[in-house]
Order: structure tokens, then C-alpha cells, then sequence
């Protein structure tokens, strides 16, 4: 009896922590819902959310799966649409209301994404602290602006995301490490909503799939350094190989099958020789010698996968064969001195053989496989398939766009990074935009900056000087959380392992470096969500250490929930005021976009039913609806006009759909590729409006 009173208690007091996260967020935050259209527009802070909005608009009234009306489109993440498209069936009716809605749900998400962090670490680390991790994550500024402001999925897919790692830390391991078939189909589930919420969460679910298969074992944590090790090899040898190459990204698929194919065998291979396996009277040279044949055996199978694509069936366009060569040696390197670390650690410790042998394990690690992978593999292919069928490609064309920018000589949307040493750079980069894990490294800089100043080297231009003071910061903060993990070191480890730290790492690496190695231009600061969780995830342990030294001292216990109440409520506080200052009843705030001056512009140069082209658009689209607004960059647009755009056939498809005029800036239309292909010679200048010019355009036709 008084167990279901303490579990109803429990739920009482959950449910109570909720309703306080939603008036928290509500309470300054219906300022915006009840804003002036005007003012509430500076909460959509990105044109890309009118992708959506326009979509979602044309979906709810039966035009179809399009952005413009006149061609089918899958660029977008399906989750968000699918939230978004009943909520933008209210759009016939009023064009403001919808953007009320979204606005609620977004901050609905926020309130939900910090009460599962708060249930994460009143679970598993530390009550008093996981009210200062969920505050920091709903209230802090730079991440309110993202998961919240944007009106893009980032809100649903920190919350898909959150609730991922949360039913991970549900899971009931038994002493044997069987699991309950259906907790784990229940995690792949919840992988299955982070999946659609955003696809490229794809790196982070495979990771702690193997994690989870080999949960137990100590092969769950050794594979996922070997992995990274895996990826640093592959990137570092395909750079080097190629750095003095103009054309390294037309070697992108060798890059990709070079990383598939290791990923696969290499493990396997260490798996065959029983490089995952401690064994006490195995000497260190006979270990070594085995990691070297396992590698050695590895790169010469991928070698014959890699020629076999190339030379036989002719899938591989390039094939720089000596990059497989430095792979092999970074990796004996790598991976050999891992497992050596490895080893040596367990013979300190006097830790326990085990036995990784299929015949032993195979019941339950082929269990956990299908209970987990197969409601996300399911449903990857269903997505899939729909997306060739209707849009008549299966990944989204946005993404395949912005490699494609990457190969491009002369565009304003930047250049790819052609150097490993760049990559590494900027996967260390302090902005928002660029770098991933910006949330860390961002007040590092600031104290290089801090640093810089003391040492008297403020106006030092000096590359080395600066490498000099980023060296000290980041040996000092590297130092104090080696402290911290040594230590503490059991309460780190059993606070990391409870909330998967390692995989989440793992997968938040692949992550970052698919788009830093890869060419990808124009990345924004909202696909960095999943390392902003794993950094927020990171910090609240240490924090939650360093308050258990506190709590130790003399009234500690209560200093220490003091000190987090009076922080999270002036965070709250200075949230609040921030949001009242920007969103105020009477609306008297600067008006960050002339909307209405565009309207009237658009609408006084050109007819109801006439097609402007736009790079970009979105907004322009949502509110000039009886104007066809075609976008050019294609992100929002066909797998067709794609092809066309990059076999130079694009005059032929603006064409076929009418295109009168073109309306965007002269710098982007006329002197950046891909556009100045296209409408050199074929626009002029109609009228100059509020931000861009309107074109009429008089396309070239070849015969």
C-alpha cells in the first residue's frame, strides 16, 4: 500500500514539474502569441521556415506535395511537415494564424525537451541539478533562439532526440544483460521519431544501436572508440592523398564505400582475432601482432571491394589506391595503440575474460538487432521509397544541392574545406553557424580572447601567438575535467553510462564530420541540435560531480540548491525581460522585415498567375499567394530542375514553367555560379524594390 502511494506521489509531483515548465514558458512567452503580425515575424528569424509554411499550405489544400505548384518536392524533413500541414490548413482563412500556432508548439516542444532532461537527471544524476540542466536548456538565449524561434523542425528533433535518450535510460538491464523485447523495440521507436524528425540523425541512432547490441560486454565501449579511430584513418588518408586536388570531391564516393567498408570489416576482423578479448596470459607482442593481421587482413579486403567497384563493376568513378595504403598504416597506428591502452588497462585493473564467442552471444545480440534496428531500418525504407516515387529521388534534394554547391568554382554560398587540417579546424569553430559544438567552444574562445589580453597579445596578428593562447585554454580545461573524471572516476563512469555519453559522442562526431568532410556548403546553426544536447548532457555531469564535492561540506546540500534556485531564476528573469523587450502588446519595436513594403512591391510590378523566380522565396511565396514564386537554388524544388541545373538545361525548365521574372540580388544572379550561367544576358532591370531587384527575363533558346 505504501508503495502505490510513494509511485502515486511520484506522478503527482512529475505532472506538477511539467505544469510549472509550461507556465514558465507561456507566461512570458504569450507575449508573442498575441503579438502584431508585424512583430510576430521577427519570431521566424529564417526564410527556410517558409518552406515549410508554403508546403504545408499547398499539402492541406490538395495541390500536392509542392512548394510552387508546379513541380513535386522532398526537401524537408517529414515529421515537421506533418505538423506543420493541419496546422496550415487554417491558412485559407488567415495567413497569421498558422504562424500563431507553430509558434505555440514550438514553445510547447521547449517546455517538453526540458522536462525530459529534468527526468533524465532526477533519474539517474542528480535532482538539484537537473533542474539547473532543463532551465539552462528552455531559458539560455543562444539555444532558445534555435530549438524555439526559427519555426524549422530544431524544436521537434530536440525534443525526438531528448526522448531517445531518455528511453535509453529506461532500460532494465538484468544481470545476464537480457532485455525485455519490448523496452527495446520501444527505444527503436522512439530512434524511429528522431530519425524523421531529422534524417541526419541517422550517424547518432547507428552508434547506439551497436552500443545497445553489445551492451555488457566490454567490446559495447572499446568498438565506439575504434569507430572514431575508423572515421579519423579514412577522412585523414582520402585529404592527404588528395589535398593538391582541384577536384577532390568528384573521390566522395570513394570516401564513402573507403568508410562503409571499414566500418564493417575492420570490427570483424578485430572480432576474428579476438582483439576484443581480454586474456591474461597472451603477451603483449602476441596481442600487437594479432591487431596488425586483423588490420592488415582488413585494408587488403577493402582494397579488393574498393577495385572490384572500380575496375569491374564500375560503380567507384575514382580510385586513389594509395589512400588505402596510409589508411592501413594510420590505423595500425590507431587501432593498435588503443588496444594495446586497452589491454594494459585491464591487466592493472585485474579485469575478467569474457567470452565474446557467437555461440554464446548470438540469441540475444541478433535480438537486440531486430527489436532495435528494425522499426528504423522499416521505416528508412518505406520514407525512402515513397520519396523516389512521388519526388523522383529517395534523399532529400536540398541536401544533395548543397554537396553539389561544393563542387562549384565560384559561388556565393562559400567554399568547401579542401584540407583535413580545415575539417579539424572547423569542427573546433566557436560560431554558431559553422562550428558543431559551439557550445562548448565558444566560451573557450571568449577566454582565449580573456587570455590574450592579460598576456598583452590583443593586437597580435601572429598565427602562432594565437595557437600559442588556445593551447594553454584548452590544456587548462582538458586538465580540469581529466582531474574531475580521474577523480571521480566511478561516478563519472556511472553517470555517462546511464545517459549512453559515449555512443551519443560517437554519433555526434559522424555527424559533424558528414558535413565538414564532404563539401557541404551553407550549413546553418540548426543542424548542430544533437551536439548541443550531448555538450548540455556533458556539462550537467560535471556539474552534478562538483555540487556532490559541495554537498559533502556542512550545509553544503542546501547551498547547493540555494545557489541553483537563485541561478535558474535569474536566467528565467532575464529571459522573460529579453522577450518582453523584443515582443512588448503595444508592438512599438523595430520592424526587422519590410513585409508589407515587398507585398505591394510584387504585387504593383506583376499579375495574379504570373512565376517569379526567387533564390529563396519562402517568405515571398506565404504571402504573395497568388503569384507563383519558383525557387532557383532548389532547395525547396524537383529532383528534375536539379538535374537540369546542373547539365546546363535550366533555361529549358524556366521555360516549360512560364517564368516571366526574376526577382533576387545582382550579386547572386549575375556573378555567382550557378546563376550567372543561366541568366547572363537574359534579365533586365524591371524596377529596384525594398531588397532586392525585379528582372524581366528574356531567356537565350539554344536550337
Amino acid at each position: 500500500m505504501r508503495i502505490l502511494l510513494f509511485k502515486k506521489a511520484m506522478k503527482n509531483k512529475r505532472f506538477l514539474i511539467l505544469v510549472i515548465f509550461l507556465i514558465l514558458n507561456f507566461l512570458p512567452q504569450i507575449f508573442v502569441l498575441l503579438s502584431q503580425p508585424d512583430n510576430l515575424l521577427n519570431w521566424y528569424r529564417t526564410d527556410d521556415a517558409f518552406y515549410y509554411f508554403k508546403t504545408a499550405q499547398n499539402i492541406a489544400e490538395g495541390n500536392g506535395i509542392t512548394f510552387d505548384g508546379l513541380a513535386p518536392t522532398n526537401g524537408f524533413h517529414p515529421l515537421w511537415m506533418l505538423v506543420c500541414v493541419p496546422v496550415f490548413a487554417l491558412a485559407k482563412y488567415d495567413l497569421i494564424l498558422p504562424l500563431r500556432g507553430i509558434a505555440a508548439i514550438q514553445i510547447l516542444l521547449n517546455a517538453a525537451s526540458g522536462y525530459l532532461l529534468y527526468l533524465i537527471f532526477s533519474e539517474k544524476i542528480s535532482k538539484t541539478i537537473a533542474w539547473a540542466v532543463a532551465i539552462f536548456w528552455m531559458f539560455f538565449p543562444p539555444i532558445h533562439e534555435i530549438t524555439t524561434k526559427l519555426g524549422l523542425e530544431t524544436g521537434l528533433n530536440a525534443f525526438m532526440l531528448i526522448a531517445f535518450v531518455y528511453s535509453l535510460t529506461k532500460l532494465s538491464w538484468s544481470r545476464s544483460n537480457e532485455i525485455h523485447t519490448r523496452e527495446i523495440f520501444w527505444v527503436g521507436l522512439c530512434g524511429t521519431g528522431a530519425l524523421l524528425s531529422r534524417l541526419d540523425n541517422i550517424f547518432l541512432l547507428i552508434m547506439v544501436g551497436v552500443w545497445l547490441v553489445f551492451h555488457g560486454k566490454k567490446i559495447s565501449n572499446i568498438s565506439q572508440i575504434d569507430f572514431l579511430l575508423i572515421l579519423f584513418s579514412a577522412t585523414a588518408s582520402f585529404f592527404f592523398r588528395l589535398n593538391s586536388n582541384k577536384n577532390i570531391f568528384d573521390y566522395l564516393p570513394f570516401l564513402y564505400f573507403l568508410i562503409g567498408f571499414s566500418l564493417v570489416i575492420k570490427p570483424s576482423m578485430l572480432c576474428f582475432f579476438r582483439g576484443y578479448e581480454f586474456d591474461k596470459e597472451k603477451t603483449v607482442i602476441r596481442y600487437l601482432i594479432n591487431i596488425i593481421i586483423a588490420v592488415s587482413i582488413s585494408s587488403g579486403l577493402i582494397f579488393l571491394f574498393l577495385f572490384t567497384s572500380h575496375n569491374i563493376l564500375h560503380v567507384l568513378q575514382g580510385f586513389p589506391r594509395s589512400a588505402v595504403l596510409i589508411d592501413w598504416v594510420l590505423s595500425i597506428f590507431l587501432i593498435g595503440g588503443h588496444h594495446l591502452y586497452q589491454q594494459k588497462r585491464d591487466l592493472v585493473r585485474g579485469s575478467e575474460e569474457e567470452d565474446l564467442s557467437l555461440k554464446t552471444n548470438w540469441r540475444i545480440w541478433v535480438g537486440r538487432t531486430l527489436d532495435y534496428f528494425s522499426p528504423i531500418s522499416l521505416t528508412l525504407i518505406i520514407y525512402l521509397t515513397i520519396n523516389s516515387c512521388y519526388a523522383g529521388t529517395a534523399m532529400p534534394v536540398s541536401g544533395q544541392i548543397k554537396r553539389w554547391w561544393g563542387t562549384l568554382p565560384n559561388t556565393v554560398y562559400g567554399q568547401p574545406i579542401r584540407t583535413f587540417a580545415g575539417v579539424i579546424k572547423e569542427l573546433f569553430d566557436p560560431s554558431r553557424e559553422r562550428g558543431p559544438f559551439w557550445l562548448l567552444t565558444q566560451p573557450l574562445d571568449f577566454s582565449v580572447s580573456k587570455l590574450k589580453i592579460f598576456l598583452g597579445y590583443s593586437q597580435t596578428k601572429n598565427e602562432l601567438t594565437h595557437i600559442f593562447v588556445v593551447g594553454i585554454v584548452w590544456i587548462i580545461f582538458l586538465y580540469l575535467v581529466y582531474f574531475k573524471k580521474v577523480k571521480h572516476y566511478e561516478k563519472f563512469k556511472k553517470y555517462a553510462s546511464s545517459i549512453a555519453m559515449l555512443p551519443l559522442f560517437t554519433g555526434a562526431l559522424f555527424h559533424a564530420m558528414s558535413y565538414k568532410s564532404t563539401g557541404y556548403l551553407h550549413a546553418k546553426g540548426w543542424y548542430w541540435i544533437g551536439e548541443m544536447i550531448l555538450i548540455v548532457l556533458f556539462l550537467g555531469i560535471l556539474l552534478a560531480i562538483f555540487s556532490d564535492m559541495i554537498e559533502k561540506r556542512v550545509l553544503g546540500k542546501k547551498f547547493v540548491s540555494i545557489l541553483t534556485f537563485i541561478a535558474c531564476g535569474a536566467l528565467w528573469g532575464a529571459f522573460s525581460v529579453s522577450i518582453l523587450q523584443q515582443f512588448p502588446l503595444n508592438g512599438q519595436v523595430p520592424i526587422e522585415y519590410n513585409l508589407d513594403g515587398e507585398v505591394q512591391f510584387i504585387k504593383s510590378q506583376t499579375e495574379p498567375g504570373d512565376v517569379i523566380g526567387m533564390t529563396g522565396g519562402g517568405l515571398t511565396a506565404y504571402f504573395v499567394p497568388d503569384r507563383t514564386i519558383l525557387n532557383l537554388d532548389g532547395l525547396i524544388n524537383s529532383a528534375d530542375y536539379f538535374r537540369k541545373l546542373k547539365e546546363g538545361e535550366t533555361t529549358e525548365y524556366l521555360v516549360e514553367n512560364n517564368v516571366k521574372y526574376i526577382y533576387g540580388e545582382e550579386l547572386i544572379l549575375l556573378d555567382s555560379d550557378p546563376y550567372r550561367w543561366i541568366f547572363t544576358d537574359t534579365l533586365t532591370v524591371l524596377e529596384k524594390g525594398p531588397f532586392f531587384s525585379l528582372y524581366t527575363y528574356q531567356p537565350i533558346m539554344t536550337p
